[in-house]
């Protein structure tokens, strides 16, 4: 008897769902469709290229051995778009900096006070201020994103020198 009165309340619950699902469907249909005509006025060049910047033109910018960087800094952030070479590692270490590390592709072993997480496509790493962390990277390349709580003097440091020695325009 408790048999069919679950499978009767599940039932229940789903066509309640169902119905709910099928009123809300004009609202959110509305929603979506609805042309919005924006009031500002478009950016001009230069307030375009002051705000916005095209990260794969950046130069990579090697942090370590097998491990290259296109670095953006704010004045109270930094994010790094970062690629690890396959078969590549890169040594445990520290930093003030709180540090969210997103997996874009590929997947690694990433050391955490000395214990391996296995990560891959799609985790976050959430890394707190001076915790030892670092990473062995597999058979394929690994891509990730790291952003930075504040900018690291030594990245920008590195930044700065791959500036220095990139040609002049004209």
């Amino acid at each position: 008897m408790k048999t069919y009165l679950t499978i009767a309340a599940i039932t229940v619950a789903v066509l309640v769902g169902f119905c709910a699902g099928q009123l809300m469907q004009p609202i959110s249909g509305y929603a979506q469709t609805a042309k919005v005509t924006p009031k500002e006025p478009v950016a001009s060049a230069a307030e375009f290229r002051s705000h916005v910047i095209h990260y794969p033109d950046l130069p990579p910018v090697e942090l370590v051995k097998g491990s290259n960087s296109r670095l953006v800094s704010g004045e109270q952030s930094m994010i790094s778009f970062l690629k690890m070479d396959a078969n590549s590692y890169f040594a445990p270490h520290t930093h003030p900096q709180e540090q969210i590390m997103i997996v874009l592709d590929g997947e690694c072993d990433e050391i955490i006070e000395g214990k391996l997480y296995h990560v891959k496509k799609g985790d976050v790493i959430v890394l707190p201020p001076n915790i030892e962390h670092g990473a062995y990277i597999g058979p394929r390349d690994v891509e990730v994103s790291d952003v930075f709580g504040y900018p690291r003097s030594d990245y920008l440091l590195k930044m700065m020198q791959k500036m220095t020695e990139m040609p002049k325009k004209p």
